[in-house]
Order: C-alpha cells, then structure tokens, then sequence
C-alpha cells in the first residue's frame, strides 16, 4: 500500500502430503463451476453436488486449466480421465437440516464488470490421479481461482504441525 513495505521476520513449511488417487478436502473459499457471461445468468444456475454435471465441469475446468500450464503434454492429460467428487453427505445434510446453505451467489468482477457467480462450500473427497491432485491442491479448483475463489485444504489435517521455521536474512 503505498510506498509500506512489509519484509517477513521467518517463513514456516507446513508439512502437505497429497498423496494418492482419494483426497478429502475442505473449500476454504467458494468454488466456482461456470464461468459468467453479460447478460447470462447461467452461471448462478443450482448443480447439485452428488451429481455427474457437477464433476464433470469440474474436471473440464481443472484440465483445461492445467493444460494452460504447459507443465503437461497432452498425452499425460488424456491419462487423467479418473475425476469424481463426492460431497460429504453428512455435512451437506446437516446443513440441509438447519436450512443454512453450502451454496450461495457471490459477486465477481472481472475486467470492471459486475457478474454474479453460484459458490459451493462443503468437504469433499476427489478421486483423481495424483498429480491432479497436487494441481488442485496447490492452484485452487474450479473457475477464478486467480481471484481466491476454489482455495482448497485438505480435510484432517494438523495445521499446529510444521515441517521447519526459516529464519530470513537480509543484506
């Protein structure tokens, strides 16, 4: 901000072990399925969770997203045709119970311009290769992962345990 600039004290590694072809994760910012276009309201549209649609947009976006990387060949994507998620249902029919909700309308600016994108926040387990699970780990999960949403962590995990503290050092 400004001309403030923030110089950190130490860094922690936190010790991360996706590993595997079943993770349980937790979205820890709104996952979005559909990318908005002007005058569409397509993107706000309701996916259930448990259902092929919701993977399967899921899968198209992560893929396509990784390819965008040029970190894969095509050889290597077209291997990764196992993707499921499963909701936790357990949670979503707690939450169901108290009617709350685990999906919800959010804003979204893109380019100066107002759109409206549908949300999911729930655990979940994803069957997938991997290095799709690493990606996804890592990069987010879903649409606009650029802009926090589709931020992800991984369910049962001990956040007081780290790897090591560094100490920064500067000249």
């Amino acid at each position: 901000m400004g001309n403030m600039q923030l110089i950190p004290e130490s860094t922690e590694t936190e010790g991360v072990n996706v590993t595997g072809d079943e993770v349980k994760f937790l979205c820890i910012s709104p996952v979005v399925l559909i990318t908005p276009s002007f005058n569409d309201e397509s993107a706000k549209k309701f996916i259930s969770p448990d259902s092929d649609e919701f993977s399967d947009l899921l899968y198209e976006a992560t893929i396509s997203r990784m390819e965008v990387t040029g970190r894969y060949k095509p050889e290597l994507l077209a291997s990764f045709y196992k993707f499921q998620i499963v909701p936790d249902a357990e949670y979503i029919n707690r939450i169901q119970s108290t009617h709350k909700k685990f999906a919800r309308i959010y804003p979204l600016y893109d380019n100066d311009i107002k759109f409206e994108v549908r949300g999911y926040t729930f655990p979940f387990t994803l069957y997938a290769n991997e290095e799709v699970q690493k990606f996804v780990y890592e990069n987010g999960l879903g649409h606009f992962s650029h802009k926090g949403f589709g931020m992800l962590d991984l369910a049962n995990n001990d956040s007081i345990k780290r790897e090591s503290q560094h100490e920064m050092n500067y000249a």
